[in-house]
Parts: structure tokens; C-alpha cells; sequence
């Protein structure tokens, strides 16, 4: 619409510009003084819509200064909440590789390597407790700045959606681990069991902390590529199994998943 009256100013400029030639081509300067009127009226004209020009420019550059300093903030928040939440992920997924080891050493060793069955159920109920605090923050924190990085909100969800399952993974790993004696854990098919489950929680909160990267990376390209006219390189996984989390992050798929899931708890 403004661009619209800047070519009105114009065209009307242009026509007045043209109405007075003629009527100095016909009438030989018997209306100089109505010459003058019309340069200061032409003039006046230009240098209002010049004016009209410039405010509007200097309020888009505002603006986009405005919206880039938002975004900085919402990056800087956001990235480091990725960063406790991956390192909290990170710290957990050794934890079910250690375990193998410990189990191991206990078989072996038994009178060095305890394997307190009470005191590893607490440190995996913790985890549960510490995985719903660290997704519910780096929600809360996306959330308080989602109108500069709304257009990523699919790629949230679909991380949320990762996290919940792993999350539930390790439940049903503190359920079936409560059942079991150490005795049956150290038979060959118990120990078999128990270490398919194990690199299974590691595997996914391995695949978690990979898309909490590629996320925010997403964020960065986005945000700042254009300032420095570069892009961070993408990860590279060297396993096809291990996506970016832009290729099985597909919002039409986010949104169905979402609509499952409300439905689930809701029945």
C-alpha cells in the first residue's frame, strides 16, 4: 500500500510536470507566475513524498534492528538451555554404558565392584526426575521466545516427542530392573537382556542429544547466517540410522503425532 502512494506522488508529479509544458508550449510564459506556483508545488511535492520515504526506511530499519536484537537474546537464552539439557542427556547415556561394565565387574570381582540393586533404582528414578525438569525448561525457555523462532516449533515438538519415549524407556528399565535378581542378571540370557536394554536407553538418548545439536544449529543458520554470510556446517552422520533431525522432523507428521498423543491423555 505505501509503495502504492510513492507511485502516486510520482505519476502526479509527472502529470503536473507535463500539464505545464504543454501550457507553456501554447501560451509562450503568459503564466510564469503560474510556472513558479507549479515548481514550488512540484518541489514541495517530492521532497514531502522524499520525506514520506525516508520516516517509513527508518522505521523498517528499526524494526529490523528491533527483531535481530530479539532474536540474539532468544538464541543466547535457548542455547544455553540446549546445552544443560544435552549435557544432562549426555551424562545419563554413559550412565547405562557404565552400568554394563559394573555388572560385569561384579561378576568378576564381586568383592571390590558392588552392584547395590536399591541404590542404582534411586539413581534411575532421579533420571526421570531430571529429564522432566530438563525438557520442561528448555520448553519453558523456547516458548518465552517462540515469536522469534516460531517458524522452528515442529522441530520442538518432535524433540519433546523423542524425549518422552526415552523417558519412558527408562521406566519400564527401572520396572523390569526391580523385578530382577542380580543372580538371574548374571546368567547369560539375564545379562543379555539386561545389556540390549541398557545400549538401548544410551542408543536413544544418544540420538536425542544429536537432535537437540541439529536444532540448534537450525537456530543459528537461520537467525545469523545472513549477518555473516555463512552457515555452520550440518552434522554428518557416518551411521544412516543416526538422521538430522530436520529430515525425520516433517511438520505435517509433528502435527499428527501431536494430535495422538493429546489423544492418548485425554482418554
Amino acid at each position: 500500500m505505501k509503495a502504492f502512494w510513492d507511485n502516486i506522488f510520482i505519476f502526479l508529479s509527472l502529470l503536473i510536470v507535463l500539464a505545464y509544458g504543454v501550457v507553456e508550449y501554447f501560451f509562450q510564459g503568459k503564466f510564469a507566475i503560474f510556472g513558479n506556483v507549479v515548481g514550488w508545488l512540484i518541489a514541495l511535492l517530492i521532497a514531502l513524498n522524499y520525506l514520506q520515504k525516508n520516516r517509513r526506511d527508518n522505521q523498517i530499519a528499526k524494526k529490523e534492528e528491533f527483531k535481530k536484537s530479539l532474536e540474539i537474546d532468544a538464541f543466547r537464552e535457548i542455547n544455553k538451555e540446549i546445552y544443560n539439557f544435552s549435557h544432562l542427556i549426555g551424562n545419563i547415556s554413559v550412565y547405562y554404558i557404565a552400568l554394563k561394565s559394573k555388572l560385569f565387574m561384579h561378576e568378576k570381582y564381586s568383592e571390590i565392584q558392588k552392584f547395590n540393586k536399591v541404590e542404582i533404582d534411586f539413581q534411575i528414578g532421579q533420571q526421570v526426575v531430571d529429564i522432566l525438569k530438563g525438557i520442561s525448561d528448555l520448553s519453558l525457555i523456547i516458548e518465552s521466545n517462540e515469536i522469534a523462532i516460531i517458524q522452528f516449533d515442529h522441530l520442538k515438538k518432535y524433540i519433546q516427542f523423542q524425549t518422552e519415549d526415552v523417558k519412558e524407556l527408562i521406566i519400564d528399565f527401572q520396572k523390569y530392573f526391580f523385578k530382577e535378581t542380580i543372580k538371574d542378571l548374571l546368567t547369560k540370557k539375564g545379562n543379555s537382556e539386561f545389556t540390549k536394554k541398557c545400549d538401548e536407553i544410551s542408543d536413544n538418548l544418544f540420538t536425542v542429544q544429536c537432535y537437540l545439536f541439529d536444532y540448534r544449529i537450525e537456530l543459528m543458520n537461520s537467525l545469523f547466517g545472513d549477518i555473516f554470510d555463512t552457515k555452520v556446517p550440518l552434522r554428518r552422520p557416518k551411521d544412516p540410522k543416526y538422521k538430522l533431525l530436520t529430515e525425520v522432523a516433517i511438520k505435517e507428521e509433528v502435527e499428527k503425532e501431536l494430535k495422538k498423543r493429546e489423544d492418548r491423555y485425554s482418554s
